[in-house]
Protein backbone atom coordinates (compact mmCIF):
# COMPACT_ATOMS: atom_id res chain seq x y z
CA UNK A 1 0.00 0.00 0.00
CA UNK A 2 1.41 3.57 -0.87
CA UNK A 3 2.56 5.59 1.72
CA UNK A 4 2.37 8.86 -0.13
CA UNK A 5 0.53 9.33 -3.52
CA UNK A 6 0.52 12.24 -5.72
CA UNK A 7 -2.95 12.71 -7.55
CA UNK A 8 -3.05 15.36 -10.71
CA UNK A 9 -0.21 17.91 -9.05
CA UNK A 10 0.51 21.08 -10.79
CA UNK A 11 2.11 23.68 -9.67
CA UNK A 12 2.74 27.29 -11.35
CA UNK A 13 5.13 30.57 -10.48
CA UNK A 14 5.75 33.75 -11.67
CA UNK A 15 9.25 34.84 -12.76
CA UNK A 16 10.51 37.84 -13.96
CA UNK A 17 10.11 36.36 -17.32
CA UNK A 18 6.56 35.57 -16.70
CA UNK A 19 4.64 32.34 -15.44
CA UNK A 20 6.42 28.73 -15.23
CA UNK A 21 4.66 25.77 -15.23
CA UNK A 22 6.77 24.13 -12.74
CA UNK A 23 4.50 20.73 -12.45
CA UNK A 24 1.89 19.41 -15.02
CA UNK A 25 -0.13 16.49 -13.94
CA UNK A 26 1.93 14.50 -12.00
CA UNK A 27 1.07 11.79 -10.43
CA UNK A 28 2.29 8.49 -8.72
CA UNK A 29 2.42 6.58 -5.78
CA UNK A 30 5.60 5.98 -3.07
CA UNK A 31 6.16 2.96 -1.01
CA UNK A 32 8.00 1.82 2.68
CA UNK A 33 10.78 -0.34 1.59
CA UNK A 34 12.02 1.33 -1.45
CA UNK A 35 14.25 3.79 -2.69
CA UNK A 36 13.03 6.26 -5.01
CA UNK A 37 15.03 8.46 -7.58
CA UNK A 38 13.80 11.71 -9.56
CA UNK A 39 16.27 12.37 -12.74
CA UNK A 40 16.17 15.56 -14.48
CA UNK A 41 18.02 18.29 -15.72
CA UNK A 42 17.80 21.63 -13.76
CA UNK A 43 14.58 23.33 -13.72
CA UNK A 44 12.63 20.69 -14.66
CA UNK A 45 10.47 20.92 -11.53
CA UNK A 46 12.36 18.04 -9.03
CA UNK A 47 12.38 20.41 -6.13
CA UNK A 48 9.42 22.24 -6.41
CA UNK A 49 8.17 18.46 -6.89
CA UNK A 50 9.86 17.64 -3.13
CA UNK A 51 9.13 20.58 -1.58
CA UNK A 52 5.32 19.89 -2.08
CA UNK A 53 6.09 16.41 -1.14
CA UNK A 54 7.16 17.78 2.25
CA UNK A 55 4.37 19.89 2.72
CA UNK A 56 6.21 22.98 2.53
CA UNK A 57 3.45 24.37 0.47
CA UNK A 58 0.28 22.89 -1.74
CA UNK A 59 -0.38 22.30 -5.03
CA UNK A 60 -2.18 25.03 -7.48
CA UNK A 61 -4.22 21.64 -8.50
CA UNK A 62 -4.44 17.96 -7.64
CA UNK A 63 -3.44 16.48 -4.21
CA UNK A 64 -0.85 14.42 -2.01
CA UNK A 65 -2.32 11.78 -0.14
CA UNK A 66 -0.10 10.43 2.83
CA UNK A 67 -1.82 7.22 4.21
CA UNK A 68 -4.83 8.30 2.44
CA UNK A 69 -5.09 11.87 4.29
CA UNK A 70 -4.96 15.26 2.10
CA UNK A 71 -2.11 17.50 3.19
CA UNK A 72 -4.74 19.51 2.55
CA UNK A 73 -6.31 18.63 5.39
CA UNK A 74 -3.76 18.26 8.10
CA UNK A 75 -1.09 20.04 10.23
CA UNK A 76 1.73 20.44 7.57
CA UNK A 77 4.15 21.13 10.51
CA UNK A 78 3.34 18.34 12.25
CA UNK A 79 3.39 16.25 9.48
CA UNK A 80 6.98 17.45 8.86
CA UNK A 81 7.80 17.06 12.24
CA UNK A 82 7.02 13.85 12.38
CA UNK A 83 6.58 11.97 9.42
CA UNK A 84 9.68 13.61 7.08
CA UNK A 85 13.09 13.63 6.99
CA UNK A 86 15.12 15.60 4.96
CA UNK A 87 18.57 15.42 3.59
CA UNK A 88 19.96 18.69 1.31
CA UNK A 89 23.10 19.20 -0.90
CA UNK A 90 24.40 21.23 1.97
CA UNK A 91 24.46 19.37 5.17
CA UNK A 92 23.30 22.59 7.04
CA UNK A 93 24.82 21.80 10.30
CA UNK A 94 25.04 23.82 12.99
CA UNK A 95 29.09 25.10 13.41
CA UNK A 96 28.79 25.69 16.70
CA UNK A 97 27.59 22.66 18.19
CA UNK A 98 29.19 18.86 18.25
CA UNK A 99 27.79 15.92 16.27
CA UNK A 100 26.06 14.55 18.98
CA UNK A 101 24.52 18.26 19.69
CA UNK A 102 23.24 18.46 16.42
CA UNK A 103 21.41 15.81 16.09
CA UNK A 104 19.65 16.15 19.29
CA UNK A 105 18.48 19.71 18.51
CA UNK A 106 16.72 18.07 15.99
CA UNK A 107 15.04 15.75 18.52
CA UNK A 108 14.43 19.11 20.41
CA UNK A 109 12.68 20.99 17.87
CA UNK A 110 10.16 17.39 17.08
CA UNK A 111 9.80 17.07 21.30
CA UNK A 112 10.91 13.62 21.12
CA UNK A 113 10.28 11.83 24.68
CA UNK A 114 12.91 9.68 24.98
CA UNK A 115 16.48 10.06 25.92
CA UNK A 116 17.52 12.41 23.29
CA UNK A 117 21.35 12.02 24.05
CA UNK A 118 21.12 8.00 23.55
CA UNK A 119 19.46 8.59 20.43
CA UNK A 120 21.25 10.66 18.91
CA UNK A 121 24.02 8.24 19.53
CA UNK A 122 22.53 5.71 18.06
CA UNK A 123 22.08 7.35 15.30
CA UNK A 124 25.34 8.81 15.12
CA UNK A 125 26.71 4.91 15.37
CA UNK A 126 23.80 3.90 12.57
CA UNK A 127 25.50 5.85 9.84
CA UNK A 128 29.25 5.25 10.83
CA UNK A 129 30.60 8.16 12.55
CA UNK A 130 33.01 7.02 15.67
CA UNK A 131 31.79 7.57 19.45
CA UNK A 132 35.35 9.11 19.82
CA UNK A 133 33.75 11.50 17.42
CA UNK A 134 30.66 12.67 18.76
CA UNK A 135 31.86 15.53 20.44
CA UNK A 136 34.06 16.96 18.09
CA UNK A 137 32.21 20.58 16.30
CA UNK A 138 30.61 20.04 13.30
CA UNK A 139 33.59 21.87 10.89
CA UNK A 140 35.89 19.26 12.07
CA UNK A 141 34.42 16.86 10.20
CA UNK A 142 35.31 16.07 6.06
CA UNK A 143 32.04 16.51 3.49
CA UNK A 144 31.31 13.09 3.93
CA UNK A 145 31.27 13.43 7.84
CA UNK A 146 28.98 15.74 7.86
CA UNK A 147 26.88 14.03 5.28
CA UNK A 148 26.69 11.22 7.53
CA UNK A 149 26.17 13.29 10.55
CA UNK A 150 22.31 15.04 8.12
CA UNK A 151 21.54 12.06 7.65
CA UNK A 152 21.52 11.12 11.13
CA UNK A 153 19.97 13.89 12.29
CA UNK A 154 17.07 13.28 9.69
CA UNK A 155 15.83 9.84 10.51
CA UNK A 156 16.88 10.31 14.42
CA UNK A 157 12.97 11.07 15.01
CA UNK A 158 12.57 7.71 12.80
CA UNK A 159 9.95 9.35 10.24
CA UNK A 160 8.25 6.54 7.46
CA UNK A 161 9.60 9.22 4.66
CA UNK A 162 12.94 9.80 3.56
CA UNK A 163 13.63 12.85 1.38
CA UNK A 164 16.80 13.89 -0.15
CA UNK A 165 17.69 16.02 -2.34
CA UNK A 166 21.32 15.70 -4.02
CA UNK A 167 22.34 14.41 -0.78
CA UNK A 168 25.50 13.36 -2.85
CA UNK A 169 26.10 16.88 -4.99
CA UNK A 170 28.80 17.81 -3.01
CA UNK A 171 30.33 14.64 -2.15
CA UNK A 172 33.21 12.74 -4.16
CA UNK A 173 32.32 9.30 -5.65
CA UNK A 174 33.56 7.32 -2.30
CA UNK A 175 31.58 9.15 -0.44
CA UNK A 176 28.77 9.28 -2.55
CA UNK A 177 28.55 5.88 -2.40
CA UNK A 178 29.03 5.55 1.40
CA UNK A 179 25.87 7.93 1.18
CA UNK A 180 23.90 6.12 -0.89
CA UNK A 181 24.63 2.55 0.91
CA UNK A 182 23.15 4.47 4.05
CA UNK A 183 20.25 5.33 1.98
CA UNK A 184 19.11 1.64 1.10
CA UNK A 185 19.89 0.31 4.08
CA UNK A 186 17.35 2.48 5.49
CA UNK A 187 14.83 1.22 3.03
CA UNK A 188 15.33 -2.55 2.45
CA UNK A 189 16.27 -2.46 6.17
CA UNK A 190 14.51 -0.31 8.31
CA UNK A 191 11.18 -0.23 6.00
CA UNK A 192 11.61 3.30 5.09
CA UNK A 193 10.35 5.29 2.01
CA UNK A 194 13.44 7.05 0.57
CA UNK A 195 13.10 9.54 -2.74
CA UNK A 196 16.02 11.15 -3.61
CA UNK A 197 16.26 13.59 -6.38
CA UNK A 198 19.68 13.43 -8.17
CA UNK A 199 22.04 14.07 -11.40
CA UNK A 200 24.40 10.98 -10.24
CA UNK A 201 23.42 8.29 -12.70
CA UNK A 202 25.22 5.90 -10.22
CA UNK A 203 22.88 6.92 -7.50
CA UNK A 204 19.85 6.21 -9.74
CA UNK A 205 21.07 3.28 -10.64
CA UNK A 206 20.63 1.75 -7.15
CA UNK A 207 16.94 2.89 -6.79
CA UNK A 208 14.17 0.41 -6.86
CA UNK A 209 12.33 3.17 -8.79
CA UNK A 210 13.21 5.53 -11.46
CA UNK A 211 11.03 8.93 -12.23
CA UNK A 212 12.53 11.23 -14.59
CA UNK A 213 11.22 15.07 -14.59
CA UNK A 214 10.97 16.52 -18.11
CA UNK A 215 9.58 20.23 -17.81
CA UNK A 216 7.52 19.50 -14.75
CA UNK A 217 6.35 16.15 -16.52
CA UNK A 218 7.36 13.17 -14.00
CA UNK A 219 7.49 9.76 -15.82
CA UNK A 220 8.18 6.47 -14.53
CA UNK A 221 11.50 5.11 -16.42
Amino acid sequence: MAILELKHLSYDYITKAGKVHALKNATASFETGKVYAIVGRSGSGKSTLMSLMAGLDVPKDGDILYHGENLRDIDRDKFRREHIGMIFQSYYLLPQLTAVENVELSLELAKYKGDKRKRAEEMLTLVGIKKEQFKKRSTQFSGGEQQRIAVARAIATDPEIILADEPTGNLDNENSMNVVSILVDLAHKYNKCVIVITHASEVAEKADVVFKMDDGILIIQ
